[in-house]
């Protein structure tokens, strides 16, 4: 059954309620306290902008090559590895990171996103150099594209 609730954020929203009357009036009243759906996604954005900031704080100065991979990869990535390299740098040293500092491939940092952190240094100790491989690409490419002036 549909009823319009009244959320404690003051939005009135709809929800499909079923069950026996009581359960549906319990859940009614527990409605009633929370807030409305809108409400609760803005507060969740919200807490991970400011987590993401403050990760981002924490990982400036480490001057990070950017990621390779599709845009999707590459903006879910982002966040994941400035989360994950943010609490390392807590608790490690910067060498102790390095590994995990030279890993520019999108797909890694997404598919490595649970491992543990011993499990993540170790990861990134046996993961392609892609940070390098990319660097000397680079400038063999900027090399062969420069005009020629005879």
């Amino acid at each position: 059954m549909e009823q319009r609730i009244i959320h404690a954020c003051g939005h009135e929203q709809a929800h499909y309620l079923t069950g026996f009357e009581s359960q549906q009036e319990r859940k009614a009243k527990w409605l009633k306290t929370t807030t409305c759906r809108d409400c609760f996604v803005a507060k969740k954005r919200a807490e991970e902008a400011v987590a993401s900031a403050v990760s981002s704080a924490a990982v400036s100065h480490l001057n990070l090559v950017p990621l390779t991979g599709t845009d999707r990869q590459i903006s879910w990535a982002s966040a994941i590895r400035t989360k994950r390299l943010a609490a390392l740098i807590n608790l490690n040293s910067e060498a102790e990171c390095n590994g995990c500092l030279r890993v520019t491939d999108a797909k890694w940092w997404i598919d490595c996103r649970d491992l543990t952190d011993v499990d993540l240094m170790a990861a990134a100790a046996h993961a392609p150099d892609v940070g390098s491989a990319m660097a000397d690409t680079a400038v063999t490419a900027s090399i062969t594209d420069m005009p020629r002036t005879a």
